[in-house]
């Protein structure tokens, strides 16, 4: 199935309801084999639909088609001085529509928090066939529930996302990477860092903000290898976007208290957030901590499940979109 407007993807969702077939919705795929598995007869391929990119400089917003690559639209952010503040892993393969399904994050969240919380509004087409929009275009939104979070992180299991509008924010004057060593939960927290990424016993140190400000949380924390600006971006680039960890035939996703947060065993690739209580392994999780696999694709246990089903029974009672993702 490929749908070219907004009326053909609501015909094959009340198609696919009364045949009882079952849609992967898909955009550029990147994260298709990764999380619990999904059991679908069909493809629902996003990429022919209408694309739409408005960018609002002065309300600091950006209404986006889902399937726009998020290299496509941070591009177009920049020529008028602006960006994204997000930092997935894979995010040069990611379309929008997948970052905000599985809000995936990077150690950004830190600072900007994540896509879920940057999403201002949505328009969907939910399993039942329905166009619906939840949010408002604007900053502050505390209007009735908040239905768009929900979206954001549902693995497409009770909409497909058609449009979204995401906070934007200025260009920094001065971006710095540091290089460094790792440093304790503690110490790390009085830096003021936008946020903090290690791989491979190397912590990564993220700065922004003019560059008088730069240069002084520059000195606070301490020796290491510095990246301005251009270089910064590529170093930092390379670090979150995990392409060789997340090429792994093992990957897993561990959640804990930021102090709590495991080693792994030498020779082990891995990415942590630090400052988040976050990070990702190839291969085997360690013991006794919150574990999530996103490949090989397994089940996951997940907290409050009977609330999930009956959500998912509002926006999709056929079970139509994404089958076996989350409950």
């Amino acid at each position: 199935m490929r749908p070219k407007s907004v009326e053909e993807l609501v015909e094959f969702i009340n198609e696919a309801n009364r045949d009882r077939r079952r849609l992967l919705p898909i955009c550029r795929g990147s994260k298709v084999h990764l999380g619990p598995p999904v059991e679908y007869d069909e493809e629902l391929q996003l990429w022919d639909m209408p694309k739409v990119l408005e960018i609002d400089e002065e309300e600091m917003v950006v209404r986006t088609s889902a399937c726009i690559s998020a290299v496509e639209l941070q591009e177009e952010l920049k020529k008028r001085g602006r960006r994204l503040a997000v930092d997935p892993p894979l995010f040069r393969r990611s379309s929008i529509g997948g970052i905000l399904s599985t809000n995936f994050y990077g150690p950004m969240a830190y600072r900007y928090m994540t896509p879920r919380d940057q999403l201002l509004s949505v328009r969907i087409v939910t399993g039942k066939g329905e166009f619906m929009r939840f949010g408002a275009p604007v900053m502050k939104d505390v209007a009735g529930y908040n239905i768009k979070r929900l979206i954001a992180g549902s693995w497409g299991t009770l909409a497909v996302l058609v449009e979204a509008y995401l906070r934007i924010y200025a260009l920094p004057d001065t971006v710095a990477v540091l290089a460094t060593s790792r440093r304790a939960l503690q110490e790390l927290r009085k830096l003021y860092t936008v946020g903090a990424a290690e791989v491979d016993g190397v912590l990564y140190l993220r700065f922004e903000g003019v560059k008088s400000e730069v240069e002084y949380r520059l000195s606070k924390a301490g020796r290491g290898d510095v990246f301005y600006d251009r270089e910064a971006e590529e170093k930092w680039g390379a670090v979150t976007e995990a392409e060789e960890l997340f090429a792994s035939d093992e990957v897993v996703k561990v959640v804990a208290p930021p102090a709590s947060l495991p080693d792994v065993q030498p020779g082990v690739k891995y990415l942590r957030y630090p400052l988040l209580g976050v990070m990702y392994i190839a291969g085997p999780p360690p013991v006794g901590v919150k574990t999530y696999w996103l490949k090989p694709q397994r089940r996951w246990e997940i907290e409050n499940r009977d609330l999930m089903e009956k959500i998912k029974q509002v926006f999709d009672p056929k079970g139509v979109l994404s089958p076996g993702r989350l409950p």
